[in-house]
């Protein structure tokens, strides 16, 4: 820890399939700051998402120390975490195979990451604490801590797609009753969409709901309903009106149609997401949230993306069939509450712990994190938690610590923090996941 109270840190990007390609990557092109000195940047790889926390599957390391870990610096100096440290039992039992020996202490209450795709992420839902916990008892490899992970998503490219959450079910309803190719599908789903349609209820739509998830990952009938909507363009949708179904909406419908046909072609998944959950438009700098028992599935675009600390995940959908998860698992899971985009959204509003008012923070239904983009030269009143900033463009001044591009830095509990924007950084943005209870709960949310 610098005398200015900020650390830089070393943070490592992951290279799913999904991320965007070399340099058309913002995860990729962060890294050269990001990462350690001499990192292998390779243009013809996908760089998915930048992670910056402490998690023990791709934890970050201190910059002037890189064989420190981030946690081992807080367990020697807990104060730096403030009243987060007490109130949040970090969720790793350090169970053999579980990736979290020997680091199940001095871990901030968040994963923060800058995630790019290029193509539909697996359709997923996290488990919730008493499933978390069951899972990894049961298979530490796979789910390495006993937390839930309710998340939110900023936009920062110009828009974002993504399906997040159920559609109201009307809505539901009419994507059951008015698309011809459900004919083609089983008895029993048929049986189960009747059920819906005359009582729809969330123990309904779940029945309904897995009965869609057990379809494969190559289904003729999604293969044909693809091709028709394709060829047919809006007029697919002719028959769907009121709220969800403007043309806007129905264009992004064909979009998600045609990425879903470029990247999984006759996927079951393309049923079991555009059938049942939003797809969620977001323009530059607007955020949604998605509940710890939200199903979701990102689409294309960019984004800050923050969560509670964990990395357990269920897959059932835009994915091969032999690395689905057992959809009964999901329907444990989902509680199946519909919600509308509008409320899923985040106000956002000028932060009172700006000394300049060039922060704008976000309000957060969730009690482990808030997050903040600061856009021009401020001072941060101190926090009493930890918090985690990166530098996603232009070059600045962060208490007395030259902060370029990419730059990732810790921010101990109790450190004020002064921001000061270099000249010739046009569009420059600096941003903050942390913690903090003193702050104003209809600024912040409950915390």
């Amino acid at each position: 820890m610098s005398n200015s109270g900020i650390t830089r840190l070393i943070v490592h990007p992951n290279d799913y399939p999904w991320g965007k390609v070399g340099k058309d990557s913002l995860a990729g092109r962060l890294t050269k700051n990001a990462s350690e000195p001499g990192f292998e940047f390779k243009p013809d790889q996908p760089y998915a998402e930048l992670w910056m926390g402490t998690h023990p599957t791709n934890p970050a390391s201190l910059y002037s120390s890189p064989s420190t870990l981030l946690s081992k610096h807080l367990e020697s100096h807990p104060e730096q975490l403030g009243s987060s440290g007490s109130k949040f039992n970090p969720p790793f039992t350090g169970k053999k195979g579980s990736g979290t020996e020997g680091q199940t202490e001095g871990h901030v209450p968040f994963l923060f990451k800058v995630l790019t795709c290029k193509q539909a992420l697996p359709l997923q839902i996290h488990p919730n604490k008493e499933l978390a916990k069951k899972l990894h008892e049961e298979d530490p490899e796979k789910y390495p801590d006993i937390n839930h992970k309710p998340e939110i998503a900023v936009c920062l490219s110009p828009s974002f797609l993504g399906f997040a959450s159920f559609r109201p079910y009307n809505q539901i309803i009419s994507f059951l009753t008015k698309t011809p190719e459900i004919a083609n599908l089983s008895g029993d789903i048929k049986n189960k969409i009747d059920q819906f349609a005359k009582n729809p209820t969330g123990d309904v739509l779940r029945e309904v709901w897995e009965g869609f998830l057990r379809l494969s990952d190559d289904e003729s009938v999604v293969k044909h309903y693809t091709e028709r909507v394709l060829k047919e363009g809006v007029e697919a949708f002719k028959d769907f009106s009121g709220e969800g179904f403007s043309n806007r909406e129905k264009e992004n419908l064909i979009k998600a149609v045609k990425l879903s046909k470029e990247y999984y072609h006759g996927d079951g998944g393309l049923f079991s997401t555009l059938f049942f959950l939003n797809l969620v438009e977001l323009k530059k700098d607007e955020g949604i949230y998605v509940g710890a028992d939200g199903p979701h599935a990102w689409l294309e675009g960019e984004i800050v993306e923050l969560m509670a600390i964990s990395d357990n995940v269920l897959n059932v959908g835009f994915t091969p069939d032999e690395d689905k998860d057992d959809p009964s698992l999901v329907s444990q899971t989902v509680t199946c509450q519909s919600k509308t985009p509008t409320e899923l959204k985040l106000i956002s509003q000028v932060f009172s712990k700006s000394q300049k008012g060039q922060s704008k923070v976000y309000k957060v239904p969730f009690e482990e994190f808030s997050i903040l983009k600061i856009s021009n030269d401020d001072i941060l009143k101190p926090f009493d938690g930890p918090a985690i900033a990166i530098v996603l463009s232009g070059t600045w001044d962060i208490s007395g610590e030259k902060a370029e591009e990419g730059s990732c830095w810790f921010v101990g509990a109790g450190k004020e923090v002064d921001f000061e924007r270099k000249e010739g950084s046009e569009d420059a943005q600096v941003w903050i996941a942390f913690y903090d209870a003193d702050a104003e709960k209809d600024e912040v949310g409950e915390k």
